[in-house]
C-alpha cells in the first residue's frame, strides 16, 4: 500500500508540472496531503509495528501512548482503525518501541541458540571413548575430553552476561537466570566428574593391577569394587546420552 501510495503521489507531482494552477485547488491540496499521510504511515507501520520482531507487550505499549484500547487481533482491527489512532502524532515513540523491539529480538535469539546447543544440538556432547583396561583388558567408558563444552560454557556466560546488564533483562529474566544456573550447575558437575574418573582411573591400576591387594586391603577393595561398578555402569549411561544438559 505505502508503494501504491508513493505512485499516486508521483502521478499528482506529475499533473503539478503538467498545469501548475492545479496546486491550487483546495481539493487537490486536500488528496495530496491524504496521500502523503497515508504513504508516511504505512512507511512508519512497515518499518516498525509490522517487524517480526513485535511481540503482545509492544501492543500493549503503544495502547499506553494512544490511550486507546484497541486489540490488533481482532478483525474489527482494521486499516480505518489503524488511521483513526493518529499513530503519526506518535511516531518518535512508536519508532522506539519499534528500536527496543529489535533489540530485545537479539535476546530472544540469544536465547533460542543457548536452549538449542544445550539440549538438541550435538555440540554439547561429551566426547566419550571405549578403552580397555591395562589391568584386566575389561571395556570401559572414558570421558576423552570437553574441550568443546568449555567452549561454550565461557561463550553462553559471556552473552547470558551482557544479556542481564541489558536494559531488557527484566523481559527475560527467568529464562536468563535458568541459564545461568543450569550452565554453572554443568560447569560444576563436570570438574567433579573429570575429577572422579581421574582418581578411579589411579585406583583402578592399584586394585586391579596388583593381584595381592585385595589380601592387604581387604576392605578398601571391597569398597572400590561396590565404587568401581557404579561408576562404570554411570559411565555406559553417559556414553549412551552424551549430551550434558
Amino acid at each position: 500500500m505505502a508503494d501504491v501510495a508513493m505512485d499516486y503521489q508521483g502521478k499528482c507531482d506529475e499533473l503539478v508540472k503538467a498545469d501548475k494552477e492545479v496546486k491550487e485547488w483546495g481539493v487537490f491540496t486536500h488528496i495530496r496531503q491524504s496521500v502523503d499521510k497515508f504513504r508516511k504511515l504505512m512507511e512508519l507501520l512497515r518499518d516498525t509495528l509490522l517487524k517480526k520482531s513485535i511481540r503482545d507487550r509492544h501492543w500493549k505499549e503503544l495502547r499506553i501512548e494512544v490511550k486507546e484500547d484497541f486489540d490488533e487481533q481482532s478483525e474489527d482491527f482494521t486499516l480505518e482503525k489503524v488511521m483513526s489512532l493518529n499513530l503519526l502524532n506518535h511516531q518518535g515513540m512508536i519508532l522506539e518501541i519499534g528500536d527496543n523491539a529489535d533489540k530485545q529480538l537479539k535476546i530472544e535469539d540469544l536465547l533460542i541458540d543457548i536452549s538449542y546447543k544445550w539440549t538438541e544440538s550435538e555440540a554439547s556432547d561429551l566426547i566419550v571413548t571405549k578403552e580397555k583396561s591395562k589391568a584386566d583388558n575389561e571395556d570401559y567408558f572414558f570421558i576423552k575430553q570437553v574441550d568443546n563444552i568449555m567452549e561454550l560454557i565461557e561463550d553462553h556466560g559471556q552473552r547470558l552476561g551482557t544479556a542481564k546488564s541489558s536494559p531488557f533483562y527484566k523481559e527475560f529474566d527467568t529464562d536468563i537466570d535458568y541459564w545461568e544456573s543450569t550452565i554453572s550447575q554443568i560447569t560444576e558437575t563436570l570438574e567433579i566428574l573429570i575429577a572422579v574418573q581421574s582418581k578411579w582411573k589411579y585406583l583402578e591400576s592399584i586394585f586391579k593391577g596388583q593381584p595381592d591387594i585385595s589380601k592387604q586391603l581387604p576392605n578398601e577393595d571391597s569398597i572400590f569394587k561396590r565404587n568401581n561398578q557404579i561408576f562404570k555402569t554411570e559411565m555406559e549411561r553417559i556414553a549412551k546420552v552424551k549430551n550434558c544438559e
